[in-house]
């Protein structure tokens, strides 16, 4: 039954991470280091409670999209302790990964984005509010 839940919550998180894309702005901040960069934009924009595309792009540190590369995403809801998500992040083609979350409760979420490939690993975390 915990299993049953934690799947429950890791595909809901997922979705609402993915709804993030189509038209949204820039959500995350520059990374350090220069390995890369990411954007994230959701489906529907902005977030809302519900069902959610996160979609994430990736460039190196020359801008070029980053094809081939593991991208974990995660969220957590600060101020509610125990909520939270995570998962791999599909690739679209292009230096665009996928990811789809459901969002519980409206708020300042904290999303993080793990990229990694080959030599490349970097973290980016911004905040990320759902409506």
């Amino acid at each position: 039954m915990k299993k049953l839940i934690f799947v429950s919550m890791l595909v809901i998180l997922t979705v609402v991470l993915a709804a993030c894309g189509s038209s949204a702005a820039p959500a995350a901040a520059p990374v350090s280091a220069g390995q890369g960069s990411v954007k994230v934009e959701t489906n529907p924009s902005p977030a809302v409670v519900g069902d959610v595309e996160l979609i994430v792009t990736v460039t190196d540190a020359n801008g070029n999209p980053l094809e081939g590369a593991t991208v974990n995403v995660s969220a957590d809801h600060p101020s509610m302790a125990g909520m939270g998500m995570s998962g791999m992040a599909t690739e679209q083609g292009g230096g665009k990964y996928s990811i789809k979350a459901n969002f519980s409760d409206p708020g300042d979420w904290k999303l993080s984005v793990q990229v990694t490939k080959d030599s490349l690993d970097f973290k980016e975390e911004t905040d990320f509010p759902i409506q």
